[in-house]
């Protein structure tokens, strides 16, 4: 797609209004973030940002607009006025960044809002899998033939997002080396296109990140677990066809089978959070995990998705002896001079 030219005269550029400015910000885009990426950019503008700045220009938003701005859809932004959370408040905020940063380059009067706060970050409990659970999970699945079971223990035991596992087919496992390879997700997205029929469309991408595109080594046991039941390369692994679903499709079969084995309350992420923190309590390093897990750095892995269980806690714990126990120390001067 060629690049467009700046929509206003720079004459006329104090007088310019923001939506036709966030559009231009939107088309540069376009031209540089994945098709999925600029979907959710498009969404955001077209449906929080130019209703909420409908008809104000430019030279007269100041900060304290934008700070009414979020603290309004803090409390009634999403539909029937229902409050939007802090992460996608902030999401907002970051694109309209970028919208003034971009607008400022090219010439437009818009405020500066670097200096602008974003919401606190309510840290929900990620919930994971107790032992007990795991255990009549695990067996359940273990006895089980059907591909809805390969998929929620292929994910357990290697943490792969629901995307990534819908996207999977026969040729990206490596029995030879032992490996998976990740190399694109499955996600629906909206249907931007001028006429689309659909509001929203199904795609397969790449990863969410660089990152996500890996190589992750499978346990001997999953290996031959795959083995007894490898299908023609152009497969895709949970469903037995040369055709894909898509994961809220897969996410349902999920949620049916739980049920039917006494299990509730788990969300498809809970088997990539349990993933993570089985690896912790078994030693893994955190640059082996991080990379496992297709994180862009270590930081994300350690605060968002490693959570440690009571025993770990306990076993940690467990360290710590009175010093009255200790052996007596020797001091080092007779260390090296006994005599």
């Amino acid at each position: 797609m060629p690049r467009r030219e700046h929509i206003f005269k720079r004459k006329d550029r104090k007088k310019a209004a923001f939506a036709p400015l966030a559009m231009a910000w939107l088309a540069e885009m376009q031209l540089s973030v994945k098709e999925s990426t600029y979907s959710r950019y498009h969404r955001i503008i077209s449906r929080y940002l130019i209703p909420q700045m409908e008809g104000m220009h430019l030279e007269k938003i100041t900060c304290r607009d934008i700070q009414q701005l979020k603290l309004r859809l803090l409390r009634e932004g999403g539909r029937d006025k229902r409050p939007l959370s802090p992460k996608t408040v902030t999401d907002m905020l970051c694109i309209l960044k970028a919208i003034f940063r971009y607008g400022r380059g090219n010439g437009y009067v818009c405020p500066d809002i670097r200096d602008l706060k974003f919401p606190p970050k309510i840290c929900k409990e990620k919930r994971i899998l107790s032992r007990e659970n795991r255990i009549t999970l695990e067996r359940n699945l273990l006895d089980s033939e059907d591909l809805v079971s390969l998929g929620i223990l292929f994910t357990l035991y290697t943490g792969v997002r629901i995307g990534e596992l819908c996207g999977l087919q026969w040729k990206d496992v490596d029995f030879f080396a032992g490996t998976v390879h990740i190399t694109k997700t499955v996600e629906r997205i909206a249907d931007t296109s001028p006429g689309a029929l659909r509001k929203t469309k199904v795609i397969v991408s790449e990863p969410k990140t660089a990152g996500s595109v890996r190589v992750i080594p499978l346990p001997a046991f999953l290996l031959q677990y795959l083995q007894k039941r490898r299908q023609g390369k152009e497969i895709y692994l949970i469903t037995g066809t040369a055709r894909y679903t898509e994961p809220h499709q897969f996410y349902v079969k999920y949620q049916r089978y739980l049920a039917q084995i006494g299990l509730k309350g788990y969300s498809f992420h809970a088997l990539r959070h349990t993933f993570a923190t089985d690896c912790v309590e078994h030693g893994f390093d955190s640059k082996s995990l991080s990379e496992i897990l297709g994180h862009a750095s270590v930081t994300t892995t350690l605060s968002v998705y490693v959570h440690p269980t009571m025993r770990q806690k306990k076993l940690q714990m467990e360290r710590l002896l009175p010093a009255a126990f200790a052996p007596p120390e020797v001091p080092a001067a007779y260390e090296r001079n006994p005599c």
